[in-house]
């Protein structure tokens, strides 16, 4: 099985095309402006070098966030474009299952975070299961505030987009981070969790592929 997964949730491009699980070429750029740009040539290219045309692609694997808004729509908007045309299938994987499978060897549950915009943070609880990350509740969003007022001393997964274009904040020091065994996010990591997902006998190729969008839950005044 030929896959292609792409990856533009975040502040990089990320790009991984493989065969039977074997990497045939992985792109990782830190270029989020131009991501709708490049995206195409950079895909153009990585099949001219694999000498594989876009028609042999088996499946599709796309981060389908949380993310930048503007990020998600773009790999998304690709993948489900190239599937439609040779009728392949689509995996969507949630942003922040790929966080959390940066970790491999861990035996407690742990949180992941999230920050892409301001002190608000997507955040969710996983398990490495059989060496997967496997949710164990909704991902919502919230306030950092109220996330360390809570969970201050618990070590997490975080990862922020683009932290150096925004204003510092200090309160994300106040956080403990779990040292990565994956270090980063790439799509490689992202093609494995859709591999798995095709190989778990539950995927449903017509199950239809939508961004995850969140939104946070307002408290209404008594």
């Amino acid at each position: 099985m030929i896959r292609l997964s792409v990856d533009t949730s975040f502040e990089h491009l990320g790009i991984c095309l493989t065969r039977n699980g074997v990497p045939m070429a992985n792109y990782y750029s830190l270029c989020s402006r131009k991501n709708s740009a490049i995206i195409f040539g950079v895909i153009d290219d990585l099949l001219k070098n694999a000498e594989i045309s876009l028609a042999e692609i088996d499946a599709y694997v796309v981060n389908r966030g949380p993310g930048s808004y503007t990020g998600v729509r773009i790999a998304m908007g690709v993948v489900k474009t190239f599937a439609q045309v040779h009728k392949k299938p689509v995996v969507a994987v949630d942003s922040l299952k790929l966080l959390a499978a940066q970790i491999s060897s861990m035996k407690d549950s742990f949180p992941v975070l999230l920050n892409c915009t301001r002190r608000e943070i997507f955040h969710s609880e996983y398990r490495i299961v059989d060496g997967q990350p496997a949710a164990q509740a909704p991902i919502q969003l919230n306030s950092l505030e109220k996330f360390i007022e809570t969970s201050s001393d618990v070590p997490v997964v975080l990862h922020r987009v683009n932290p150096d274009r925004r204003k510092e904040e200090p309160m994300f020091e106040q956080l403990k981070r779990l040292p990565l065994d994956y270090p980063v996010p790439d799509a490689l990591l992202l093609d494995r969790l859709g591999a798995h997902v095709l190989e778990s006998g539950t995927f449903d190729p017509d199950q239809p592929v939508h961004p995850l969008y969140i939104k946070r839950d307002v408290e209404k005044p008594l």
